[in-house]
């Protein structure tokens, strides 16, 4: 094995180790880790197999097949991503418009009469 083999191979283990230490996550996320960096350190151990199976997908090399796995998996990232921090924002909202309603502050009471209001009961 090769010194570059070697340190990847150690990176990807650590990097395991790191998201199933420190990431709460489903059982089901962590057999996608497992699966995910198993297949990575095989691919780091014999780069020959990504060859093979890209020959069997119908691209030229193996490097190519990794390239467009990349391309595609950034692009479902990005929307993944996109998708939390929309979904996140429109909770904030939501809480924020919630928080200020409850901490509105009626108008006094004669001020209130004046527009054709009804006062408010502050008593309840």
């Amino acid at each position: 094995m090769r010194l570059i083999q070697v340190v990847l191979v150690v990176g990807a283990l650590s990097s395991l180790l790191a998201y199933l230490t420190y990431f709460r996550s489903a059982l089901r996320d962590r057999l996608i880790a497992l699966v995910l960096f198993g297949t990575a350190v095989g691919a780091i151990v014999i780069p020959e197999a990504t060859t093979v199976v890209a020959n069997a997908l119908g691209v030229g090399r193996g490097a190519d097949l990794l390239t467009y796995i990349l391309a595609t998996g950034s692009v479902f990232a990005a929307i993944l991503l996109y998708t939390k921090i929309h979904n996140t924002d429109r909770t904030v909202t939501e809480l924020v418009r919630s928080m200020a309603i409850m901490d509105a502050e009626a108008p006094p009471d004669s001020e209130a009469e004046e527009d054709g209001r009804l006062p408010v009961n502050r008593a309840a």
